[in-house]
């Protein structure tokens, strides 16, 4: 079964009319209540990337040269972006929406395919959107945090939409009209947005960060929900979710005015 963006923005049309203020409620997220189950999951996780995930990662980071890898990775990041647009309009964001297309169509053309990211080099930085900030946009409610098997951590929310963020996008039917590529393409494909995903976090340094933590399932929980916070406020977080806000002080109250002396 073909997922089909017309059906989706239907089904999201139908949603309540209290939507358009959005839900960027986390509290029942970072209560936990699924911990138990989800620690489980977290172990899965850590046994199959320790033994398949890592090493195949590590030999791609071996026999790959750097250059190569910032190619990959700028190609399946333009490769995403229709998918950021159709997310944007969806949330009635379309002066982002415009400039997404902007941004793909440069780098699909000057940028080879997506190969070089000309677009950030020209002021248009990249602006990513999930189907899971949609349905936020929409008032839907994150529900507790989870930890989805190989994809980690999420919401019940995001969870429900991550095989769309994954495996589907505007620009997967595009190629399976053009080009009408089996299923083992397709698994190659999603492999190698795994193993890409993966480099990242050895590049970045939260591969080690995770290694060196005394308890790395509540690391991988705080950092994920933060910055889970800071998507759905589009980087911009209000004084009353930002912890390192400085605090406003409020106006004096001005002396009542004397009344003047009766004659």
């Amino acid at each position: 079964m073909r997922f089909c963006p017309p059906l989706a923005l239907a089904a999201l049309l139908l949603l309540p009319a209290c939507a358009s203020t959005g839900s960027t409620d986390l509290a029942r997220a970072e209560a936990d209540p699924w911990e138990k189950s989800n620690r489980r999951v977290f172990a899965f996780n850590k046994g199959l990337d320790r033994w398949v995930v890592k090493p195949v990662t590590s030999g791609y980071r071996f026999v790959t040269p750097t250059p190569v890898r910032t190619a990959v990775s700028n190609a399946y990041g333009n490769y995403g972006e229709p998918a950021n647009f159709l997310n944007s309009v969806l949330q009635g964001k379309f002066a982002q929406a415009f400039r997404t297309l902007d941004r793909f169509l440069l780098n699909s053309t000057l940028g080879i395919a997506g190969i070089t990211d000309v677009a950030t080099d020209l002021g248009r930085p990249k602006e990513p959107e999930d189907f899971g900030q949609t349905l936020a946009r929409w008032g839907v409610k994150s529900g507790p945090y989870m930890v989805l098997p190989l994809f980690g951590p999420s919401t019940l929310r995001d969870g429900i939409m991550t095989p769309f963020d994954f495996f589907i996008d505007p620009a997967d039917f595009a190629r399976n009209a053009w080009l009408s590529p089996g299923w083992d393409v397709r698994i190659g494909m999603a492999g190698g947005r795994i193993i890409n995903f993966r480099n990242t976090l050895i590049e970045t340094g939260a591969d080690k960060l995770l290694a060196d933590s005394l308890d790395d399932y509540t690391l991988a929980k705080s950092a994920w929900l933060q910055r889970r916070r800071l998507q759905l406020f589009d980087g911009k977080l209000p004084a009353e979710e930002d912890p390192f806000a400085e605090p406003t002080e409020e106006p004096a109250a001005e002396p009542p005015k004397a009344e003047p002396p009766k004659p």
